[in-house]
C-alpha cells in the first residue's frame, strides 16, 4: 500500500500572496473611499437641485395667486412666506429676517418631496441625514418687490450629518453649524430672502 502525502503551500508562497493582497489593498482602498466621497458629493448636489426646483415652485405658485399672499399652497402643503420676497420661511414664520433652526427645518420638511430625515443642530444627528442649522444675519442683502432693500438676512443651513464630528455618547455634532464664513463638512445653504440654493463640500 502506497503512503499518500498531503502537500501545502510552503512559508514562502504564503508570504508573497499575503504581499500581493496587501498590494492590492492599498491600491483598491483608496478607490473606495473616493467614491463614498463621490456619492455624499452626489447626495449634497441632488438636494440642493430638488431645494432649489422646490423653492422655484414657491415662488411661481406665489406669483400666480397675486403676490401679496403669505402662504401658498403646494402639493397640498401650505408654506408660509415673507410677502417682501415670495420665497418659502418655514410652516408659519412669514419673516426671511426671522428664520429659526425650526423654520429651515419646516422649509426642508415641507417643499421636498420625500425629503431626508433631518433634525435641528443640538440634537442626536446618529440616525439622521441632515442636521438643520440657521446664520442669523449672515445672508447679505436682497430687493424686495416693492424695491426696498432689505439686509442681515438669516440663511439657512442643512449639513450632512455623515460629513460632521458627532459626539460619540450623545450624537450631537461638535462643530460650530452657524458660522457661515467658515462652514463644516458638506450640505446645503438657503437664503429666504433671495431664493439662493448652493452646495458646499469641505
Amino acid at each position: 500500500m502506497k503512503q499518500q502525502y498531503q502537500k501545502g503551500f510552503s512559508l514562502i508562497e504564503l508570504v508573497i500572496v499575503i504581499v500581493i493582497l496587501g498590494l492590492l489593498a492599498a491600491t483598491a482602498i483608496p478607490r473606495f473611499l473616493n467614491v463614498t466621497d463621490d456619492a455624499e458629493d452626489a447626495s449634497v448636489d441632488g438636494v440642493a437641485g430638488g431645494l432649489s426646483t422646490a423653492v422655484s415652485f414657491v415662488r411661481s405658485q406665489w406669483e400666480v395667486d397675486g403676490r401679496r399672499n403669505n402662504t401658498v399652497l403646494l402639493d397640498g402643503t401650505t408654506v408660509a412666506l415673507d410677502t417682501r420676497f415670495g420665497y418659502p420661511t418655514g410652516q408659519s414664520n412669514t419673516d426671511a429676517k426671522g428664520m429659526s433652526q425650526d423654520s429651515c427645518q419646516e422649509v426642508f420638511d415641507l417643499v421636498l418631496q420625500n425629503a431626508p430625515r433631518s433634525v435641528v443642530s443640538g440634537e442626536d444627528a446618529r440616525k439622521a441625514r441632515y442636521v438643520v442649522s440657521v446664520a442669523k444675519g449672515a445672508g447679505g442683502s436682497s430687493n424686495s418687490i416693492d424695491g426696498e432693500l432689505v439686509s442681515d438676512l438669516d440663511v439657512c443651513l442643512y449639513y450632512l450629518a455623515s460629513s460632521l464630528v458627532l459626539n460619540p455618547q450623545d450624537g450631537k455634532p461638535t462643530e460650530n453649524l452657524t458660522d457661515l464664513s467658515n462652514l463644516a463638512g458638506k450640505g446645503v445653504t438657503y437664503n429666504p430672502g433671495s431664493g439662493q440654493v448652493a452646495s458646499f463640500i469641505d
